[in-house]
């Protein structure tokens, strides 16, 4: 594990575990499993298979004023690395009763393998159960300059049961990289206040510019817990 990577860790377990007479907050904690890793719409280590399931979670740590730091974890293989650690620290506020604007910026670390860390700002808006989120890539030769737009919503079907929709569209800065649009359709249940399962068909167009089958469509499943 490199330098930076201890650092982050460092300053993020000091910072959750200092005392914070001045900057009350809550912490909220997840951690779930899914059968198959995929980011907007992207099988995560390129193999052309529909099941290799992953461990996820991570905590949250809101303060009263509106400043909130995170950490986000997924097992699987990018390159050399068997871990995602996300950190992540922004600003959150309801502009009216029912719209809230969030913005910040989120580091992706992968130890032992230093090559595909990169950063991305991003700002979002959220409309009762409808979200709009847009990123910006940080690192040179990595990310940089790409454009990353991503719409969800939420709408129920019955009492504890959502019908879960998500659309996104990428642009590469690189020349040479086309365009995606990436897309999920699925199901929401919530087994109690805690426990949510779900199942939902994840995946992109322009498949074919890829020749591992990372962009094919798949059921993706999984269940997670908020404490």
């Amino acid at each position: 594990m490199n330098t930076r990577v201890l650092l982050a860790a460092a300053l993020a377990a000091s910072v959750l575990a200092a005392p914070l007479p001045s900057f009350a907050g809550s912490a909220d904690f997840n951690l779930g499993a899914v059968s198959l890793y995929k980011d907007r719409g992207v099988d995560q280590d390129g193999r052309n298979d529909s099941l290799r399931p992953a461990i996820q979670g991570g905590v949250d740590y809101a303060f009263d004023s509106g400043f909130y730091v995170g950490n986000w974890n997924s097992t699987g293989r990018f390159g050399n690395a068997d871990l995602e650690v996300d950190a992540k620290g922004g600003y959150r506020t309801q502009l009216t009763g029912n719209l809230g604007l969030d913005a910040g910026y989120i580091h992706y670390f992968y130890p032992g393998e230093g090559s595909r860390n990169a950063g991305e700002v991003y700002a979002g808006l959220q409309y009762q159960r409808l979200g709009l989120k847009v990123y910006r890539g940080m690192r040179e030769d990595v990310n940089k300059n790409d454009m990353y737009y991503r719409a969800d919503y939420a709408h129920p079907l019955m009492d504890r049961l959502d019908l879960t929709l998500g659309a996104g569209y990428q642009t590469y800065d690189a020349s040479g990289l086309r365009n995606k649009l990436d897309y999920s359709v699925g199901l929401g249940y919530a087994l109690g206040k805690h426990l949510t399962l779900s199942g939902a068909v994840v995946g992109a167009n322009r498949r074919h510019d890829v020749d591992d089958g990372s962009r094919d469509p798949r059921l993706v499943v999984g269940a997670g817990a908020r404490f």
